[in-house]
């Protein structure tokens, strides 16, 4: 979601308005004990822990901030971004990003891939979020964008990124991988207990 006219909103206004625009209840995620994420083409349920909750603002303003949607190709560009602005500062977040990662690449791995490199070129707000004093709701929007989003023209040492956007690729594969095959040995795990219980049934 690329907001409109978002001249002098400030951080607070411009979250409120991405969550009206994309229905978003920001109550009703707070109080769930779980919430569904995409982990490759599944859509499998993780716990919804506190610091998920700490960090969501932040995500939800780099979200805001660079322009990507909430869709699966969104969340894997805005997974990508984190990533590429070190997000693997915050081991939690950074796990929650190889959730995601995967299955936008799958179905456009160029836009990811640019997601990507344009972090390599920003800085994330996560460091914000060590502060406790440090109240983020009332900052200008376009300073926060000015300050934070496409601040380097230049990626150094570019070939590194290269590996390091491969390195956590094959990582969020890998548990695209890991989840088909947990998803697959449950389903033949429940077909079996539903062949043995008539079975047991019949001989009593």
């Amino acid at each position: 979601m690329v907001l409109q006219n978002d001249t002098d909103m400030t951080t607070r206004e411009a979250l409120i308005a991405f969550y009206k625009f994309n229905r978003l209840n920001l109550a009703a995620d707070f109080e769930s004990h779980c919430v569904r994420v995409y982990i490759g083409c599944i859509l499998a349920p993780v716990p919804n822990i506190n610091a998920r909750k700490k960090y969501l603002k932040f995500h939800d303003l780099h979200h805001i901030m660079a322009g990507y949607g909430i869709d699966r190709i969104g969340e894997s560009e805005i997974s990508a971004w984190e990533l590429g602005s070190r997000s693997c500062r915050k081991p939690l977040i950074s796990v929650m990003n190889l959730f995601a990662l995967s299955t936008g690449y799958i179905l456009s791995p160029r836009r990811v891939a640019a997601a990507f490199y344009r972090g390599c070129r920003s800085k994330n707000l996560y460091y914000l979020s060590d502060s406790s004093t440090f109240d983020i709701d009332h900052l200008n929007l376009d300073e926060i964008k000015a300050a934070h989003l496409d601040i380097r023209q230049n990626i150094p040492y570019r070939w590194l990124k290269q590996i390091e956007f491969t390195g956590y690729l094959s990582f969020s594969m890998l548990i695209h991988i890991a989840m088909l095959i947990a998803g697959k040995a449950l389903l033949v795990a429940e077909w079996i207990k539903l062949q043995l219980i008539p079975k047991k049934v019949s001989g009593t």
